[in-house]
């Protein structure tokens, strides 16, 4: 009898996987993985760059952080004390117990410009400063906080914390309590975290009324940025 080859038989429905080697076609379709076409979709980190540039922070060069080897002093009163080697500046703020503070650096002749000051004073003022024009950018503004009548001491402290950053900032304030209907019985719980808000913020906001107002069902309060 024949003997019979069963590499050759196949089952009728039954598909075998094909293990010879096929040459890609050039004119194929289909692409690579690292094809442009899968390139384009990675994010572009040019543009990433890009768009949080305006968000970075000013460097602020300061003491041996300041590399230039010449550096012009000027004093606090605005007065030019004359340049000198990096070292020698460095030894002068140190004597004076204060720091040296970048304004600006001349890339072609190498040399930095610098005051001669306290740098936490400086800073301090300089946030000052800040604060000052972002009250000038956002007036009258109104944010809004709302409040419960039963928060806890730490959220209510956090809330505090955040309303005094945005009358820094130049806006004005409004605290909500909403009380619903079986809720009324807690009206001098309501008024009374009011008023230690108020209080607590007396530094920095100016209360449009010195008792909270009642609107329905709610009762507010508006601190004005002073």
């Amino acid at each position: 009898m024949a003997q019979q080859n069963h590499s050759s038989q196949q089952r009728p429905g039954v598909s075998r996987p094909n293990n010879s080697f096929v040459r890609p076609n050039n004119n194929s379709s289909a692409r690579p993985a690292n094809s442009s076409h899968f390139q384009n979709n990675k994010p572009n980190q040019h543009q990433n760059k890009q768009q949080f540039a305006g968000a970075r922070v000013p460097m602020v060069f300061v003491n041996e952080n300041i590399k230039a080897p010449n550096i012009v002093i000027i004093d606090e009163e605005g007065k030019n004390l004359w340049t000198f080697p990096r070292r020698r500046a460095l030894e002068m703020a140190e004597e004076q117990g204060k720091d040296l503070v970048q304004m600006r650096y001349d890339q072609e002749t190498m040399t930095s410009t610098v005051k001669i000051l306290d740098y936490g004073k400086y800073m301090y003022l300089k946030q000052k400063e800040d604060r000052e024009k972002k009250k000038n950018q956002k007036p009258n503004v109104m944010k809004e906080l709302k409040l419960n009548y039963s928060i806890g001491e730490n959220d209510l402290a956090l809330k505090i914390k955040k309303a005094k950053e945005m009358l820094w900032d130049g806006y004005n304030v409004k605290f909500l309590i909403k009380l619903k209907w079986r809720e009324k019985i807690y009206a001098d719980k309501a008024i009374e975290k009011l008023q230690s808000v108020k209080q607590a913020l007396s530094d920095v906001g100016r209360p449009q009324f010195d008792q909270p107002k009642q609107e329905m069902q709610w009762y507010s309060m508006v601190l004005f940025n002073k």
